[in-house]
């Protein structure tokens, strides 16, 4: 039997890109009801967020135009049986259209809604354009981790940490809701999220940028097949388990190693490492606690033993996707889930839905009629 925290919690996700969508899905994982809102213009298509089942898996969708005149009458009567909303266009923006949070306050006191966006709702840069690289670049993060600018990584950063606070942020607001009775409103600030993942070195916001030694202990190294594994040997314990596993105890005592010794000692690591492969290396090294491991590429993430034996990734759809990370394991061995159902159809469940929202039949079809949904 999974684990379910969030079964019979009902979110709206009016969001239309990663920041919700990473939100959403992992709120589906956890066992909510997740219902996509989305353009009746796109009805039949695979509902997908910027063309990922990997965020898009698990959710129902249903259409609506929210620049109908009528689009705020049907997200008052959605909101009313709902629990979450979560929406990402500018601060203003949905209000402008007739429907904030005041109305979906009022329609329902105890509703969650949470606003994700580039730079909060107040502020001078609240109203700005970007995506992920604006985001990294604005908070200092790109700064503190690049070598030398101009550096893009290859992967969003500011993204992931936004949504997973702004899941953090739901779940929070459902607890106070659950003692209190009342709902609130979630100002999600992907600047701010990446600014947080500095917080650990405040250096990099007062002084020079994060730096992490990067000494024969801490480094990567190629092996004789071309992969590479981490080393991280940085603690007395670690090291001495490497020197150990490497055969080399001369070298012991030169964890902390500086200057040209710390290069003699990276050099004779490398003609080490570089003459076996990194199977071999890991074989040996990893079970004794020496701090090394695989530097995996795409396929070799897919195959990698311990992920296959966590279920770590999943196929949704014909694609390799990643599980959700957070595990709720019960007492007896039971588990929570990754919602692993195909995406929906855009517009699939909109009558099932407005029919649970209380819409009559004949409501339904004037809503169709009008071109509302």
């Amino acid at each position: 039997m999974s684990i379910q925290p969030l079964r019979g919690v009902r979110v709206l996700d009016l969001t239309l890109l990663p920041p919700g969508g990473y939100c959403t899905v992992q709120l589906a994982d956890l066992g909510a009801e997740v219902i996509r809102v989305e353009s009746p213009r796109l009805s039949g298509q695979p509902s997908l967020v910027v063309g990922e089942v990997g965020l898009s898996r698990g959710k129902r969708s249903m259409t609506l135009d929210l620049r109908h005149e009528r689009a705020p009458e049907v997200l008052g009567r959605l909101a009313a049986s709902s629990d979450v909303l979560v929406e990402n266009m500018l601060p203003g923006r949905m209000q402008a259209r007739g429907f904030g949070y005041p109305q979906a306050r009022e329609a329902n006191p105890k509703i969650v809604w949470c606003s994700i966006t580039g730079f909060g709702q107040d502020g001078p840069y609240s109203d700005r354009a970007g995506h992920d690289l604006s985001y990294a670049g604005h908070a200092g993060l790109l700064h503190a981790l690049a070598r030398e600018l101009p550096w893009h990584p290859a992967a969003m950063l500011s993204v992931p940490v936004g949504a997973m606070l702004a899941t953090t942020g739901v779940l929070a607001a459902l607890a106070e809701r659950d003692r209190t009775g009342e709902g609130c409103q979630l100002d999600i600030s992907l600047a701010d999220a990446t600014a947080w993942l500095l917080a650990g070195s405040a250096s990099a916001l007062t002084n020079s940028p994060l730096r992490i030694p990067e000494g024969p202990d801490r480094r990567m190294y190629a092996c004789a097949d071309g992969r590479f594994v981490s080393v991280a040997a940085a603690e007395p314990r670690t090291w001495a388990a490497l020197c150990e596993g490497l055969e080399t105890p001369e070298l012991a005592d030169k964890l902390g190693a500086s200057g040209d010794e710390a290069e003699r000692v990276a050099e004779r690591l490398e003609a080490i490492f570089a003459s076996r492969p990194a199977a071999e290396w890991l074989e040996r090294l990893g079970p004794i606690g020496a701090a090394v491991n695989p530097v995996n590429r795409g396929p070799e993430v897919v195959a990698d033993p311990h992920n296959r034996a966590r279920g770590s990734l999943l196929e949704v759809a014909g694609t390799t996707v990643p599980a959700n990370p957070i595990r709720v394991c019960g007492p007896e061995g039971s588990r929570s889930f990754t919602a692993t159902g195909e995406p929906p159809s855009v517009g699939q469940d909109t009558d099932d839905v407005l029919t649970e929202a209380g819409f009559g039949a004949e409501e339904v079809a004037g809503l169709r009629a009008a071109k509302v949904v």
